[in-house]
């Protein structure tokens, strides 16, 4: 596995999980004691969500590179086949 292809497995997973924090978050931010605990923290489940967007586009960038990279050496190597 390429360090690319592993850069994005890991922001995918880390998207992942900060989206499932949001929910999780604001779940229970709405339910009876979410009161108490949204006054005592200063994440908000937007900040939650912004993590999760940004680590989803790394994954997709690195993914988008790490194709772009086989499809060059594959040419590059019919290249060297034709000539």
């Amino acid at each position: 596995m390429s360090r690319l292809h592993s850069i994005a497995a890991v922001t995918y997973g880390l998207g992942l999980v900060s989206a499932l924090a949001a929910v999780i978050y604001r779940l229970v931010l709405y339910s009876a004691g979410g009161g108490r605990i949204s006054a005592s923290m200063h994440i908000l489940p937007y900040n939650l969500l912004q993590l999760s967007v940004l680590a989803f586009l790394v994954c997709i960038a690195s993914e988008v590179r790490t194709v772009a990279m086989a499809n060059t050496q594959e040419h590059r190597s019919v290249a060297k086949q034709a000539a």
